[in-house]
């Protein structure tokens, strides 16, 4: 019985594990584009080096070569890199990596997931993040996929843009764990009831909503889904 019981808290807690889906952004003509100048620029700047320091005697447009190469180069390596960063969907919402970082929304902060011109713009208020939709077709559509299901009232785009994406697969993208999220400092969102130590958070697994431990209602104020002891951990 002992075993049984250990067995199912085990599997529980398993499910309560949070993860999200993390994508690198895809190949777009722009970044093709930006390859192609990339190695014009490269070889004009090689060819410019080359006849001005070591062709003797220096060759009068070597100047030219130098500083036309390394125009081209360094604006296939501003436009290349546009927007190309790799961005995650999942149960703690949308986050986007700068290098080590990451810009996170969670679905409870959203305001507004609309288009504008070729980007996803997903709106909280405090904090907006676009995704390209060239470059992130895919996680695009993971990000309407999860709104629906977890905070539809905050979608405000088309259905045509849905059926144009690609469709969600549970294949996609390369799933990890969520290890750590920043709770400390906010307010329980029943009690108002400041939390100092993560410890004492329990977070909504469907909109990621904040809680006291002590103040968690039975239906989530946010999604109003069901809570209680489905709350999770910090």
């Amino acid at each position: 019985m002992a075993e049984k019981k250990a067995a199912k808290a085990k599997k529980a807690k398993a499910r309560r594990e949070r993860s999200e889906r993390r994508f690198e952004p895809g190949q777009t003509q722009t970044n093709n584009l930006a390859v192609i100048a990339g190695m014009i620029g490269s070889l004009g700047l090689g060819a410019g080096v080359y006849a001005q320091w070591f062709q003797d005697p220096p060759l009068g447009f070597a100047s030219w070569l130098v500083a036309g190469g390394a125009v081209v180069l360094g604006g296939a390596l501003w436009f290349g890199d546009s927007g190309a960063v790799p961005v995650r969907v999942g149960d703690a919402g949308l986050a986007i990596e700068k290098g080590s970082e990451l810009s996170r929304l969670a679905w409870c902060d959203i305001e507004r997931i609309y288009t504008e011109k070729d980007e996803l713009v997903v709106k909280g208020d405090e904090l907006t993040l676009t995704l390209p939709l060239k470059a992130h077709a895919l996680a695009a559509a993971w990000v309407l996929s999860e709104a629906a299901r977890r905070v539809p009232e905050v979608l405000d785009v088309q259905r045509k843009l849905a059926d144009e994406l690609p469709k969600p697969r549970e294949t996609d993208g390369t799933v990890v764990k969520i290890d750590s999220l920043q709770i400390a400092g906010k307010n329980c969102a029943a009690s108002d009831r400041p939390i100092a130590f993560e410890r004492d958070a329990r977070l909504c697994p469907n909109c990621a909503e904040v809680y006291h431990k002590d103040s968690v209602p039975k239906k989530c104020v946010t999604c109003e889904n069901d809570l209680g002891d489905r709350a999770v951990k910090v």
